[in-house]
């Protein structure tokens, strides 16, 4: 019996019960997979910052590059292989429209990914996560084909940084130049205002980088954490200030936020890719950044998020060949103009 017979009469068994949501990350109904990604586990290795399980990653060079979920990314990074051996890492780049993040160790002669295409699979086909050790991580089915994100899911909102509490705009100089983010308003409790900000100021400069404009700003605050200090250099009516601010997390949830976590952690940067392919397989936002493949053990892109109680995010393949080549040589990607 071929792989893709087996797993699928195993897996009918499975769902005919009433608990079907929870079958994906069940042992019993992986076990079936494991030749299925057997290829693909070649090419996964795990991500650690500070000695802590943080993401996935997937090897698209062979002289150490990999590409991991960028907004995860936190502290002193190493990169454990399948046989255990694990590596200090650098971050080359970050892409921030896609999330993702190329990092490198001092390694040759690894096995990268070879991507397919992913807009022909079919609405049911199934789909399996691969992980660093031999066992699938994850299994479910397309539930929706490759497709861009509409608004609101197509606005990047990443929880994982630190954030202000302003809504800042780009603020002109009288010939018509940006020269700075003005505080268009702020929230009582947000961080800018405890450290006395005020509607109207401009943010010139943010730990001694220039800010020119709002685009600018939100870039710098997506390496930063809740709880990060940072200091500000502001204009207010024509003088020049300085402040020092304790950068806070995400506002107050949606209802719906806290509905769809009820199934477990959701990932912090789940909103505002270029597109997705969707899945009902459920996966922690640690295990983000691994390859996805069909049942032929084809890889058609990368966990990029846990969206929902049941729904997870892939980066389909046509997003991610285009943009290795400019990660690889070091080139960062901030966020879409909009």
């Amino acid at each position: 019996m071929t792989a893709r017979s087996l797993a699928a009469a195993l897996v009918l068994a499975a769902v005919a019960s009433p608990a079907s949501a929870q079958i994906s990350t069940n042992p019993k109904v992986r076990a079936p997979f494991k030749a299925v990604v057997t290829k693909a586990t070649e090419s996964t290795v795990r991500i650690r910052g500070d000695d802590k399980d943080i993401a996935l990653g997937t090897i698209v060079f062979a002289d150490g590059y990999i590409i991991t979920k960028a907004s995860e990314l936190r502290g002193a990074l190493s990169v454990r292989l399948s046989d255990g051996t694990e590596y200090e890492a650098k971050t080359l780049a970050t892409h921030v429209p896609t999330d993702l993040a190329m990092i490198k160790i001092d390694v040759k002669d690894l096995t990268p990914v070879t991507f397919a295409d992913s807009k022909k699979v079919p609405i049911g086909n199934w789909l399996v996560s691969a992980g660093p050790q031999s066992e699938a991580m994850a299994v479910g089915i397309v539930s929706h084909g490759t497709r861009p994100l509409t608004f609101p899911d197509d606005v990047i909102v990443n929880a994982n940084r630190g954030f202000l509490g302003i809504f800042p705009v780009d603020e002109k100089d009288k010939d018509g130049k940006v020269i700075g983010a003005k505080i268009e308003s702020l929230e009582a409790k947000g961080g800018a205002a405890k450290a006395g900000l005020k509607k109207d100021d401009v943010i010139v400069s943010l730990d001694g980088k220039e800010t020119p404009g709002q685009e600018t700003l939100r870039a710098m605050l997506e390496n930063l954490r809740p709880g990060d200090s940072v200091k500000l250099k502001v204009l207010r009516e024509g003088e020049e200030k300085e402040f020092k601010a304790t950068l806070t997390g995400l506002p107050v949830p949606s209802r719906g936020d806290i509905q769809n976590s009820m199934g477990g952690a959701l990932s912090g940067r789940r909103t505002g890719f270029p597109a997705v392919l969707q899945t009902d397989m459920v996966i922690e936002p640690k295990d983000c950044g691994g390859p996805v493949v069909d049942l032929d053990g084809k890889v058609l892109g990368v966990n990029i998020a846990r969206a929902g109680r049941v729904e997870t995010w892939i980066l389909p393949s046509e997003n991610i060949r285009p943009i290795l080549a400019e990660l690889k040589a070091g080139k960062s990607t901030a966020s879409p103009k909009r």
